[in-house]
């Protein structure tokens, strides 16, 4: 009996501490140290919770054997059992990179699940890209999404975003392979994405395949970059600071040959060339530049060192605050990024005239939200950017040093003795270009953006439960002007010292004095976008198995171009959309879009732009489910449709002629200019846009909680491109306009591969996203080719043409060819003759000459076929650490002209390599023709273009680096919620498989590259929260 009696108490007891609720205090952090706010904290099995504060805090009243989950966006979900005697439970969150089904993921008008989406997407948080040191979006994304190109051609302070492409190219016509730009379900431009602030962005996503662009009608053909910026939630305000640092320096610095070298090398090409006795460098001038004893007289410049620092800096500063009611929720943001140019100060205290490059941006942003009533909401959204970039007057720095024929190094010192500029020793007698960046000024853009969004929506569940409308005002505008102080290169004395005599010459333009600047300013850009939507919504869940979503949406654009005072261009569109998931297993989603544009003529000016899109979610099955519990998703599915692109070539009406101002004439006694007007390109009212259709099949799998993988292929078919016909004789004696003639085929795959697990404190994840896109030209209305390999159709979208390289004339072929013997080698058909050391073609046509009906198509397009990333990273205790490894592979570029040419552009160490008769029969790696003076011969990459100039190239950057580290909360003073310090770096390491070039990999192929470099960037920085 006693011990039933004790039992029953110990019942009891037992029973009451189950039974009785108490109060449950904690924090809930992320692994990295960081407090996290909003975190969702439900009672399973009931709709009781609550969410973390400011400071990561939270309090709900429990009972002993409650179950907890714990959920955030973008973090794995934890679920605690509570215990009797706990009061205190503090989580700390792993970060879900892969695996988090309910993920919600921005596509067009709207949200979708990772789970239940048909489409194909791509979609990353601005977490994820926030610590990269760049000044713009499109840089920050290389390496990071499946599907998503980017080359990045410059690194000038302000000019330096990449272009990009999503699965690659499919249209003849350059611009209409630009994917569409949408911020916040508005179309912003590609100069507006690029002046973006990071820090204001919540996610990006991008828009693949035609179910989730097909809505776009007319301008989803090239996919779509769906920008979503940050908003206030509610809670006390939270205010975010950071500020970072850092210096930036060349991925690539340019190496250039001494005066010795280089001069010794110009004797070698006259006597080539047979100009002996016009040598310009005798023995003594040789000596004098070997043993650097006459610098005035026989200088050695390196011009590069001279005009060009190591390094420069960069900043970066950003404030947000956000926070609000219930009703009312806000959130600002401003920042200023500041990057300096490379350019040595130059100015004198005299000028205060700054012509080195450099780049200004200030960012304001607010963003509320009203909740009116129950029913209404409504927001408003503000932002602005202002920016300045400099750069020299009419001047290319870098180009200027490549260039021989304006510098050479022993074309004059850097200054002259008692410190006056001099000039150089080459044709025209210029200044040295340190004088003239003191000298001849700059040129300054200026430029404000402004968007203003103010929409609407209204829930409409009286009517019918899930029903809702929405309205949306939106005006953006871009101001650009610049303004120039300029003078001459013949606006200011320079001199030569002649260390002989001690006497100083001036130069030969006779200038004596100093003349004044000259200010000029122009337009650039005025522009006003006005666009207006209004769209009419359901959303509604029948018995927990029929989930069913519609829309129904007007979208009318406006566009004017007020630097021309044209005409506003204007766009209008009706889309709707209808899908039905059962069970999230059985996935349907239709999308059909009926919109067109006033470049095309009344009766072709709207086109149906339909896409279906399936899915089936395996996973979801409960045989699946019972055998493969380790299998979290996994989900086949598959779209068609077709889109549109209204971008071509040509004028703003390509239906209609249109004359144009042309050369005009002297009329009158007194003759007297007066413009003409000429008429312009044949009209066409059966022009219309350009379609694609585009198929996509995909595949998507989370496994063991910790493994991601997503593959799609697609093929897509474009059709009806606007092109000009070259088919048309030239006897015609007009131009005519673009015709939908023209057909391309773009197919590929892209996908990635995620990894993410705990060993022991260690939180480590790997994530490889891989993109693959290759193209063909199917019809292009070229016109008919004598000769097979002539033809560009069949080929790859800009397929280079050229010769193709067999290797270099000997002396045995030159013997053969002064022989006229038949087995001569085929020679150019120039006035130059061929000698040994020149570069040997292929006579594809077996004629006996090397002229255009012997080029074919060489190398690959300059936009790689291939591109990759790989990011891992880990944290531990507060510290973390990522790196992203970016790689393109399978393209192919050349340098021609003052970038490589001998004669044109400086001697560089591969021209040390040259073919000369010693080295040929040494049998020495020969990497370049024999020199000469002469810049036609068959040696010139600019004449005559070929597999020898164009590589084919592949490259892998370490792009980003990000080590951080999150200070303890009882470290840091009760106003401060945390505190991280980081150090990040882009374009750390750059590995190439050329050797032939100087410039960076990324460089627009057929030019100089003598672009602006790009750069590496290291930054030191803090990031508070209060």
């Amino acid at each position: 009996m006693k011990k039933l009696i004790i039992t029953l108490i110990f019942l009891h007891a037992f029973i009451l501490a189950f039974s009785q609720s108490f109060l449950l205090k904690g924090v809930v952090t992320s692994t990295d140290g960081e407090t996290l706010i909003g975190v969702s904290i439900i009672k399973v099995g009931t709709s009781v919770g609550t969410i973390t504060n400011i400071d990561g805090k939270f309090e709900l009243q429990v009972k002993a054997g409650d179950k907890l989950k714990f959920s955030y966006v973008g973090y794995k979900s934890q679920e605690v059992i509570v215990k009797p005697d706990q009061r205190i439970l503090n989580i700390q969150l792993t970060p879900d990179q892969f695996t988090n089904l309910d993920e919600v993921v921005v596509i067009g008008y709207g949200k979708a699940k990772k789970l239940t989406m048909t489409g194909s997407v791509s979609a990353i948080s601005a977490r994820e890209i926030r610590m990269v040191p760049t000044s713009n979006v499109q840089n920050a994304l290389s390496g990071k999404l499946p599907g998503f190109f980017s080359q990045q051609r410059s690194g000038q302070p302000g000019k330096d975003a990449s272009d990009f492409f999503i699965r690659g190219v499919s249209s003849l016509n350059d611009a209409g392979n630009q994917p569409l730009i949408i911020v916040d379900d508005v179309q912003y431009s590609y100069d507006q994405l690029q002046q973006i602030n990071i820090n204001e962005i919540e996610s990006i996503s991008i828009l693949k395949d035609a179910s989730t662009t097909a809505i776009y009608g007319i301008k989803g053909a090239n996919g779509v970059l769906v920008v979503k910026t940050r908003r206030g939630e509610q809670g006390a305000p939270q205010i975010n600071v950071r500020a970072e640092s850092g210096i930036q320096t060349p991925v690539r610095k340019p190496k250039f040959l001494n005066s010795y070298e280089t001069a010794t090398l110009v004797n070698e090409a006259y006597q080539n060339d047979g100009l002996i006795s016009e040598m310009p460098f005798s023995g003594d001038d040789l000596e004098a530049f070997k043993n650097g004893t006459d610098p005035y007289g026989h200088p050695d410049v390196n011009w590069y060192n001279e005009i060009f620092k190591s390094v420069a800096s960069q900043s970066n500063m950003n404030v947000d605050v956000s926070g609000g009611s219930k009703s009312l929720r806000y959130f600002l943001s401003t920042g200023y990024f500041i990057q300096d140019g490379l350019i040595k100060d130059f100015s004198s205290q005299q000028h205060d005239v700054n012509t080195n490059y450099f780049y200004r941006r200030f960012n304001y942003r607010t963003n509320l939200d009203f909740d009116v009533t129950n029913d209404l909401n409504m927001r408003l959204d503000f932002s602005t950017r202002f920016m300045n970039i400099n750069e020299p007057s009419s001047m290319n720095a870098t180009g200027e040093i490549y260039n021989f024929e304006k510098m050479t190094p022993y074309a004059a010192p850097v200054i002259n003795p008692n410190g006056s500029y001099t000039y150089l020793n080459t044709k025209g007698f210029l200044p040295t270009l340190n004088a003239r960046l003191a000298n001849e000024g700059y040129k300054r853009t200026k430029r404000n953006d402004i968007n203003i969004l103010y929409g609407a929506s209204y829930k409409m569940d009286r009517l019918t439960k899930g029903l809702s409308a929405n309205f949306r005002f939106a005006y953006s505008s871009i101001d650009e002007n610049n303004r120039r102080v300029f003078r001459g290169s013949d606006g200011y004395p320079t001199y030569r010292y002649h260390p002989d005599t001690g006497i100083y010459t001036i130069n030969p333009n006779q200038v004596y004095a100093y003349s004044t600047y000259a200010v000029t300013s122009g337009v650039g850009q005025a522009q006003n976008d006005l666009n207006i939507q209004a769209s009419l919504n359901y959303a509604r869940v029948f018995n927990k198995d029929h989930d069913i979503n519609a829309m129904l949406l007007y979208n009318r654009e406006s566009q004017t171009n007020e630097a021309a005072a044209s005409v506003p261009s204007n766009f209008e569109g009706y889309t709707s959309t209808i899908g039905y998931k059962y069970k999230n297993k059985y996935l349907v989603d239709f999308n059909l879009a009926y919109n067109g544009s006033d470049r095309f003529g009344k009766d072709n000016r709207y086109g149906f732009f339909p896409a279906v899109g399936l899915g089936y979610t395996i996973s979801q099955e409960d045989f699946f489910k019972n055998k493969f519990s380790k299998i979290q998703m996994l989900k086949i599915r598959t779209s068609y449709g077709l889109v549109g692109s209204d971008v071509a070539p040509g004028g703003r009406y390509l239906y209609r002629q249109v004359y144009s101002t042309g050369g005009g004439y002297y009329f009158g006694e007194n003759p007297q200019y007066q413009a003409s007007y000429v008429e312009g390109d044949l009209g066409n009212e059966n022009v219309t846009w350009e379609k694609a259709k585009k198929f996509d099949v995909g595949l998507d799998l989370v496994a063991f909680d910790k493994w991601s993988f997503t593959i799609d292929y697609f093929h897509d078919f474009r059709f009806d491109q606007l092109v000009t016909r070259y088919d048309i004789p030239l006897i015609l004696g007009i131009g005519v306009s673009p015709l939908n003639i023209a057909k391309t085929v773009n197919q590929g795959f892209d996908g990635s591969l995620g990894y993410q697990t705990k060993i022991g404190q260690v939180n480590f994840l790997s994530n490889l996203v891989y993109s693959y896109a290759k193209n063909r030209v199917v019809y292009k209305a070229e016109a008919q080719q004598k000769y097979p390999w002539l033809a560009q159709t069949g080929k790859p979208i800009n397929q280079p043409f050229g010769y193709k390289f067999i290797g270099f004339y000997t002396p045995e072929d030159i013997e053969l060819i002064n022989n006229n013997d038949p087995a001569a080698p085929a020679v150019p058909n120039t006035d130059t003759p061929v000698q040994a050391g020149d570069l040997k073609y292929k006579d594809l046509n077996g004629d006996g000459i090397i002229n255009d009906y012997d080029k074919c198509a060489i190398g690959k397009p300059n936009l790689p076929t291939t591109s990759i990333g790989w990011t891992i990273g880990a944290n531990w205790k507060g510290f973390s650490i990522n790196i992203l490894f970016q790689g393109s592979f399978d393209y192919s570029f050349s340098v021609v002209g003052t970038g490589i040419e001998s004669f044109k552009s400086q001697f560089q160490p591969v021209h040390l390599k040259r073919w000369t008769l010693e080295r040929y029969q040494n049998g020495e790696d020969i990497q370049f023709p024999r020199l000469t003076t002469n810049p036609s011969t068959v040696n010139s990459a600019e004449g005559y273009m070929s597999d020898f100039w164009l590589i084919n190239a592949w490259y892998i950057r370490m792009k980003t680096v990000d080590f951080a580290y999150q200070l303890p909360k009882k470290s840091l003073p009760q106003f401060i919620n945390t505190a991280k310090f980081y150090v990040n770096a882009y374009n750390l390491f750059t590995f190439t498989n050329y050797d032939k070039y100087q410039q960076d990999p990324e460089i627009q192929t057929n030019t100089a590259g003598d672009a602006y470099m790009n750069q590496k960037v290291v930054n030191f920085g803090i990031q508070v929260t209060l």
